[in-house]
């Protein structure tokens, strides 16, 4: 992709995002020393008409007072500054925006006031623009100035708005632009729709699958890019399996992305899938979440891999959000739910409690409490009644992730893709460990037997196979999850002090791991 050049006394829409839409503040204080980095690295360089920080994105209104290059190595040293602070603030490593800034000339004045007034009415979704603290627009209202820089009002005011009341009432109405002025920016899923029209219009619409809400684009962009990393770390862990894509349509409304690849060197079968389906909520599961008439949303990733090699474990994982409408459209209830857990033929602890201290890491960042209450929801969900065991060793288990007086909705969605965010460093460090390890026939057919047991949670207990065969889902998705080779002998048991033995006495009684 052809990267635009900076010139300079030109006029730019500087942008970007948390890589795969991850959350790049988490503080009132990340976005202040974000600012105040802004200020020292790139306030000689730049007149500034607006911004707006949000948790995963930013945006920067301004003209470019400097030599191109001079300013994409300063706001190159800004951003890498930024990043080294944060990643050591909340104990991660890696890439922490999406590669290369993003920017736009603007050569049009109508753009520039209209993209100035989505710039501040970008928090609409969660509060009050007008006193939102990380946006310029109430340092414009209140007559003042941000701590580290200054904006350049004047132009603004009395050169795009002729006064300050036009401005604050241009920041009142729908928003027009020219398709071909905007381009395809899209840092949130709807960049193209704030610039277009008010959102609040869209949401009014009775048509539920035309329904744009920002959780929705949000989430469902986060769970395309989050199958892509994983799918190519996954070939690349493999070395010889690639994955074969298939896109498929509901007929009620939706569709999904299924990624399947089988035969490899390390995996015999495995699948990543993502969907979005929606329409009219089937009478069963009206019945059982006890709603009438209602239309619904649900969107997700879902994967599970099955190792050739015994002494490498089964994962599964799923992330997933839903929307729940009445007759008129309009939302009445959404959640998130997910999780990710192990599966092990042959027990090695120190690759479950590397698992578990992964999945706590990344609750930690949010609540001290949720690794312990969702470790424990996963330990009960993936029991096996009918065999008095546990599917596996657990990880974490979570759904009906809703609003309340602690985590809004957005909070949830950060937690959320969180966890999602672990997945790799759970698993993969484990696979790399146990893939080589030398196996017998004896040891191939335990693992076989074990995948019995998996086969029949699945089929018998698992919500998200019942959701998806009750709602006409894929059935090659929905099944996906199911091994490829399996035995069930009959009253098989191990021999007291084996290996196998150990593992069946930890699956009857889960351990806490961490």
């Amino acid at each position: 992709m052809r990267i635009e050049k900076i010139e300079q006394s030109h006029y730019y829409h500087i942008y970007n995002r948390g890589i795969n839409g991850a959350t790049i503040f988490k503080t009132d204080e990340n976005k202040r020393y974000f600012l105040q980095l802004f200020g020292k690295y790139m306030s000689s360089n730049v007149e500034v008409y607006a911004y707006c920080l949000m948790d995963n994105h930013f945006h920067f209104l301004i003209k470019v007072d400097s030599q191109g290059n001079e300013f994409t190595k300063n706001i190159s040293n800004f951003l890498n500054a930024y990043a080294k602070a944060y990643n050591k603030f909340v104990g991660r490593t890696g890439s922490l925006f999406e590669k290369h800034f993003k920017r736009k000339k603007i050569t049009d004045e109508n753009y520039l006031k209209n993209l100035l007034i989505y710039i501040h009415k970008n928090p609409s979704e969660f509060e009050d623009y007008k006193n939102f603290k990380y946006s310029s627009f109430h340092h414009y209202l209140k007559k003042s100035q941000p701590e580290y820089f200054n904006i350049s009002k004047e132009y603004v005011i009395n050169n795009l708005f002729d006064s300050l009341e036009n401005m604050k009432d241009s920041h009142k109405g729908k928003i027009d632009v020219i398709e071909e002025v905007l381009g395809s920016e899209d840092l949130q899923g709807g960049l193209r729709q704030h610039l277009a029209g008010d959102s609040s219009t869209k949401n009014k619409v009775n048509n539920f699958a035309e329904k744009e809400t920002f959780m929705k684009k949000q989430f469902v962009t986060y769970i395309k890019n989050l199958q892509n990393q994983i799918t190519s770390a996954l070939e690349e862990m493999d070395g010889s399996a690639k994955f074969k894509e298939d896109n498929w349509t509901r007929p009620e409304g939706g569709g999904g992305r299924t990624r399947v690849f089988e035969n490899g060197a390390v995996f015999e079968k495995g699948g990543v899938n993502t969907s979005e389906v929606f329409g009219k909520l089937p009478e069963s599961m009206q019945q059982y979440f006890g709603v009438k008439d209602a239309d619904f949303f649900a969107c997700g990733l879902s994967l599970v891999l099955h190792p050739k090699n015994p002494f490498v474990p089964t994962v599964h994982a799923n992330w997933r959000y839903f929307e729940m409408y009445d007759a008129e459209g309009n939302i009445v209830d959404s959640w998130f739910g997910g999780g990710q857990d192990l599966t092990p033929y042959y027990l090695f602890e120190e690759d479950a409690k590397h698992f578990h201290k992964i999945c706590k890491n990344a609750c930690d960042k949010h609540n001290p409490t949720f690794y312990e209450n969702y470790k424990k929801r996963c330990d009960e969900y993936f029991w096996n009644a009918h065999r008095n065991e546990a599917r596996g060793i657990g990880g974490l288990f979570f759904d009906y992730l809703k609003e309340n007086e602690a985590m809004k909705m957005q909070d949830w969605y950060h937690f959320v893709t969180e966890v999602g965010n672990s997945f790799l460093d759970c698993y993969l460090p484990i696979v790399e460990k146990r893939k080589d390890i030398p196996y017998s026939k004896e040891q191939r057919d335990w693992q076989e037997i074990r995948r019995g047991r998996y086969v029949e949670f699945n089929l018998v207990h698992d919500k998200g196979t019942l959701f998806g065969l009750r709602t006409n889902g894929r059935i090659e998705s929905i099944l996906m999850s199911l091994p490829p080779v399996v035995q069930w002998k009959y009253d098989h048991h191990p021999k007291a002090g084996s290996e196998e033995a150990k593992l069946v006495a930890v699956l009857q009684n889960p351990k806490e791991w961490v």
